[in-house]
Formats: C-alpha cells, sequence, structure tokens
C-alpha cells in the first residue's frame, strides 16, 4: 500500500483529469457580486485575474475572514481589497505530493494550475485530490 500511495503522490496533477475550469473575475468585480458568483456557482473560489495574469484569488475563507461582521459597502468594495494576493500556483506537471506539500505549508485549500506563461488554466480544490486519492484506494482490486 505504501508504494502505491507514493506512486498516486508522484503523479502528476493533471492526472486528476479535467477539473472545472475555474470561475474568474475582474479586480473591480464588487463584493456583493463576488459573493454571489460563490453562491450561484456553489464553488469555494473565485480566481482574480487582470487581463490573462492571475493577481489574486477570493475564497469562502476570505468571506469569513475578511469580510464578515465588518461594516462594508458591498456593493461597491472592490474584490480586489479583500482577495488573497499573488496566491501560490503550479503547473500541470507539478507532482500531486508537491502540490500537497504546498497546500498544507501555506494553509490554503484550492490551488490555482496556470500554463507556462501564468494564465489560468482551474483550479484544483484538496477535495478533488482526496476524491481522486479515495477513488484508486477504494477501487476494487482487479482479479
Amino acid at each position: 500500500m505504501k508504494h502505491l500511495l507514493r506512486e498516486l503522490l508522484e503523479r502528476s496533477i493533471s492526472d486528476l483529469g479535467e477539473a472545472k475550469r475555474a470561475l474568474h473575475c475582474d479586480p473591480d468585480l464588487s463584493l456583493s457580486n463576488a459573493i454571489s458568483t460563490l453562491k450561484s456557482a456553489n464553488v469555494g473560489s473565485l480566481v482574480v485575474v487582470d487581463g490573462a495574469k492571475v493577481v489574486g484569488i477570493f475564497t469562502e475563507r476570505d468571506v469569513l475572514m475578511k469580510c464578515a461582521l465588518q461594516d462594508i459597502p458591498w456593493g461597491s468594495a472592490k474584490i480586489s481589497d479583500f482577495m488573497t494576493k499573488n496566491p501560490t500556483c503550479v503547473q500541470r506537471f507539478e507532482s500531486i505530493g508537491n502540490v500537497l506539500v504546498k497546500m498544507n505549508e501555506g494553509k490554503f485549500r484550492h490551488i490555482i494550475i496556470v500554463d507556462s506563461y501564468g494564465n489560468l488554466e482551474k483550479v484544483i480544490s484538496q477535495r478533488e485530490i482526496v476524491d481522486y486519492i479515495l477513488k484508486i484506494f477504494l477501487a476494487p482490486d482487479p482479479k
């Protein structure tokens, strides 16, 4: 089993398959629209891009830790004032193990996948990684 886990962690993050394309927005999006987008799309993160460049990520954790119980003009406040700036990004060839280490060290649950030019491709969540690993470990043994 230890060998299987090591082999899984050495696989490329792209082996997780086709994750949903990341929802993204402009830094000037209002806070109320950002939260509404998270809720209506039932996702935990919104990548903030300036042109094609990733400049931040806005997550459900940002809503709780930076916005909740604050006297904020929700309709006019900009997401750029509450997002996590310069988020950690990886490329699709990064190993699952390295991605998990980065997520653990950075204490975040979503990581952005970018192409070789730094342009947004998708977002992977810890839940997607765990689901992938469990699917393999819980699969019936081939006879």
